[in-house]
């Protein structure tokens, strides 16, 4: 089941093809009530996964298909549910997703799925060189019989003008918080629980802290839950079956946390007309060029995947009220987000952004860039606390590859951070406010530098930034010493 070798560092554009032999099938996809589950199983070669999507706060798909207008939406809208979610086990070889009989793949949808793969997985693409006959895997629906038991339609147009903010737990939900809470916006939260980054019950306390501490007033809670057998097996397990690429793990651990196609249930089933995602302006930047391709780690946020989704919604559901994903930080850089959050360092203490040990492992890019912002606005004492160390992460010699990473222009960190123009000025600020280590005073810039790269980062895209915030935006950017809430 070899699928192909990891490429020198030095030519990561070697061209090698996934097995074109091998399929990844999809068998099995049961729709539950109680609260409404979609599981399915999934062969790749010799390996066998299950996984499983359950939406607590639904009672039943009735609920989710009653308000597509016609049954056919409904079949469309399970096709892609399996087809974006199974996405991740095509990093196991082979370059065709076989979908179960019945559940529907056009060419519409079809070449969606394939521009999502191609740019959620650049990273890991370009990471081990893959590269694909066709341009791109396929997706393939059989067309026997349908064996699917789907019903729905007769759903109506209409909306009741909700909106859901998503809690990722970090610094930016904490800012798209303040913000809506200024705006005076009423939202439900968005929590999503996933197989990687600790037991779900630890994430649920995580998140539950920032909601509880920072809303302004009581929101209910949209809960999704995801468990598979896929991140949890031994990687001893899928070197015996002949797995050779690398990242394939936590590169694609991506295809849960970002799959907008996954929260189409809870958007027809709450009437949402507006999700709100927490998505800063260096989101869309790509990290490196590939042959010509811009690669980037954080493409599952950028604005191009937002409006894809939004034109699939209306592709999937035949529903036209929904507005779109949108985010109440598309026009800030890190820089103003954090002077946003600094002014509530009481609220601050409740967030966490690590990936691989939550709520903090101090090891990861994440990590380290999270405590060196902190650390640019509040002090070092106050990041340490945060992130509950004792030692400073800046003199750590296990953290020297992740500076590195995180400094050096000739490096990637492939992580949710921005460009290394914006780490070292943060670096100057750490500087300027007393805080000297030898890594900080080697990839500091020169101060006209760092003067023109503070004014680049503190300046607000405005047409970026949705015309209900802005106001809110506008006083916050500011650093006012608390955000102003509306009278009840």
């Amino acid at each position: 089941m070899t699928v192909t070798r990891h490429p020198p560092p030095s030519s990561p554009g070697r061209s090698l093809t996934a097995r074109p032999e091998l399929d990844v099938v999809v068998r099995a996809v049961t729709l539950q009530d109680a609260p409404a589950r979609i599981r399915y199983r999934v062969g790749v070669g010799e390996l066998t996964f299950s996984s499983a999507i359950s939406y607590d706060s639904i009672p039943a798909w009735s609920d989710v298909f009653g308000a597509l207008p016609a049954r056919e939406n409904a079949l469309r809208l399970v096709s892609a549910l399996i087809a974006w979610d199974a996405m991740r086990f095509l990093a196991l070889g082979g370059e065709r997703l076989v979908l179960p009989p019945g559940l529907p793949c056009d060419a519409v949808v079809g070449a969606a799925w394939r521009r999502c793969f191609l740019s959620q997985f650049g990273e890991w693409r370009y990471r081990n060189g893959i590269r694909y006959r066709g341009g791109a895997p396929e997706l393939v629906s059989p067309t026997r019989a349908s064996a699917a038991r789907v019903s729905g339609g007769g759903g109506s147009a209409r909306t009741v003008g909700r909106a859901l903010l998503t809690n990722g737990g970090g610094k930016d939900t904490l800012a798209g918080m303040l913000i809506l809470d200024r705006s005076g916006i009423e939202y439900d939260v968005y929590e999503g629980y996933l197989p990687v980054g600790g037991d779900h019950g630890l994430q649920r306390r995580l998140l539950d802290g920032l909601r509880v501490g920072a809303a302004a007033r009581p929101a209910a809670v949209v809960r999704v839950r995801v468990r598979d057998d896929f991140y949890g097996r031994p990687t001893s397990r899928f070197a015996d079956a002949g797995v050779e690429v690398r990242h394939f793990g936590t590169d694609f651990a991506v295809g849960h946390t970002a799959n907008y196609v996954g929260y189409m249930p809870v958007v027809l089933h709450g009437g949402y007309e507006r999700v709100w995602f927490n998505i800063e302006r260096s989101a869309d930047d790509p990290h490196v060029r590939w042959d010509g391709e811009e690669i980037s780690h954080q493409w599952c946020k950028s604005a191009e995947y937002r409006s894809l989704s939004l034109r699939l919604f209306a592709e999937l559901t035949g529903c036209d009220w929904f507005r779109g994903f949108d985010s109440t930080l598309g026009g800030l850089y890190d820089h103003t987000i954090y002077r946003m959050v600094a002014t509530r360092p009481d609220l601050l203490r409740r967030t966490h952004s690590c990936n691989y040990g939550k709520p903090w492992c101090g090891r990861c890019p994440k990590c380290c860039f999270c405590y060196l912002m902190t650390t640019a606005f509040l002090g070092e004492d106050y990041a340490r606390g945060l992130l509950g160390v004792r030692e400073s992460l800046f003199t750590d010699p296990r953290n020297l590859p992740v500076w590195e990473s995180l400094m050096d222009a000739s490096q990637v960190a492939w992580e949710c951070v921005p460009s290394h123009l914006e780490v070292v000025t943060a670096v100057d600020q750490c500087l300027a406010r007393g805080v000297d280590h030898p890594v900080l005073r080697r990839y500091a810039p020169g101060r006209a530098t760092a003067a023109r790269l503070r004014a680049r980062f503190e300046e607000v895209d405005w047409s970026l930034v949705p015309a209900p915030i802005a106001e809110a935006v506008r006083d916050l950017a500011r650093g006012d010493v608390r955000a102003r809430r509306p009278p009840a």
